[in-house]
Formats: C-alpha cells, sequence, structure tokens
C-alpha cells in the first residue's frame, strides 16, 4: 500500500467544532489481480462480490463524498472526507478490503472553493 508519509501537513476546513480533513483517493490494481474477474475461482471463504465495494459506502469515521470507478484500467477514484489520517488508511486496508491487491494513494486535498470563499474573493 502506498501512501503519503507527511499526513500532518494537511489544510482542513472547520465544520462546526470538528476539524475535518479531504483526502483523495486512487486505488489501482491488473486485471490479474482483479478480484472482480477473479471471483469464480476465490476460495468459498472469501469476501463475496457485495462486499468488494461496500467501501463507498464509509464507517463512523470515514464520509465517503463521491467515487469513481475507470473499470477498464481497474482504477477507483474517490474523495473522502475524515478528521483522522488514520481512518481512512483503515478503510482502504488491504487486510480488511480483501479487494485492494494493488496500490493505494491516499493524498491530502483541501477545498479550494470553501477556501476562495471563505476568504471574501469569491465573484470578485
Amino acid at each position: 500500500m502506498m501512501i503519503e508519509d507527511d499526513y500532518r501537513i494537511v489544510f482542513s476546513c472547520l465544520l462546526g467544532l470538528e476539524e475535518i480533513m479531504l483526502f483523495h483517493v486512487t486505488t489501482q490494481h491488473s486485471w490479474e489481480t482483479c478480484r472482480g474477474r477473479l471471483r469464480e475461482g476465490l476460495a468459498p471463504n472469501s469476501q463475496p462480490p457485495s462486499e468488494m465495494s461496500r467501501w463507498v459506502e464509509g464507517n463512523d469515521d470515514v464520509k465517503v463524498l463521491c467515487a469513481w470507478e475507470y473499470q477498464s484500467s481497474h482504477r477507483c477514484y474517490a474523495l473522502v472526507e475524515a478528521a483522522e489520517y488514520d481512518s481512512v488508511v483503515q478503510l482502504f486496508n488491504p487486510r480488511v478490503r480483501l479487494m485492494w491487491v494493488g496500490d493505494v494513494d491516499i493524498l491530502p486535498v483541501n477545498d479550494m472553493i470553501s477556501r476562495r470563499k471563505d476568504s471574501g474573493d469569491w465573484g470578485n
């Protein structure tokens, strides 16, 4: 799993009293290791196909704002928000989500539209 090392330098926004950070997530695997393609040959105790995309529902710690897949390239993209970087890592943890058999990049990002509006520069 490939993850940005310096996650402490994160531009965040303040929603209520809780600090929320935004992350752009990219996952990539190959057709040779694609769990969807190989699901018929998976062991009986492996994750059912419906569980392979359960991550898009998020969890108590991570809200998935949007998610896309580019099926022919075996790549997924998502924008998620969380108070902790580690919560995002756990959502995409390959030991938990067996779908991840390739790289997972988690990048902290900031909301440029909100930042511009908050600074009073929107529309000027």
